[in-house]
């Protein structure tokens, strides 16, 4: 038997914060209805990405030939125009847990948006950056793609 010494759960929780120049129901759709419209990371060469805004729904990719997908997680909770939590192991393999919050808030004419994930699991350094990173990819994607349709 091995032991793997230093090895063991890993508890963090990473935050972002953009100023989008849109209305917060704006922001609302593009985050909900629009995701697949620019969503940056995906497991295929042409995803369907998807997220179903109701408790329970999935937040998922259908790889392009259709012959396949990918689970990212679960609608855990939902403030229709306000709040959102999608749980599950975001392509992490193994038994690791991430859970990300989108809180949207009115901001003069714009919307501040504020994600906070809880990540779980036995995640590298490498990984840990990674996700930090991408969280801050996804809302100047969300930010791009809202202010230019909003323009």
């Amino acid at each position: 038997m091995s032991s793997d010494e230093g090895r063991g759960p890993v508890a963090f929780e990473l935050t972002a914060e953009i100023e989008i120049d849109a209305p917060a129901e704006m922001v609302w759709r593009s985050l909900t209805e629009d995701i697949g419209s620019w969503w940056p990371h995906s497991f295929s060469a042409e995803p369907k990405i998807t997220l179903e805004a109701w408790v329970g729904g999935r937040f998922w990719e259908e790889f392009g030939d259709a012959a396949g997908g990918a689970l990212y997680g679960l609608v855990t909770y939902l403030r229709p125009g306000a709040e959102l939590t999608v749980s599950g192991a975001m392509g992490m393999r193994g038994a690791r847990q991430y859970v990300k919050t989108y809180t949207l808030e009115a901001s003069g004419s714009g919307t501040r948006v504020r994600t906070v994930a809880s990540v779980l699991g036995d995640i590298s350094d490498e990984t840990r950056a990674g996700y930090e990173a991408g969280g801050v990819e996804v809302l100047e994607r969300l930010k791009a793609f809202t202010e230019t349709a909003s323009g």
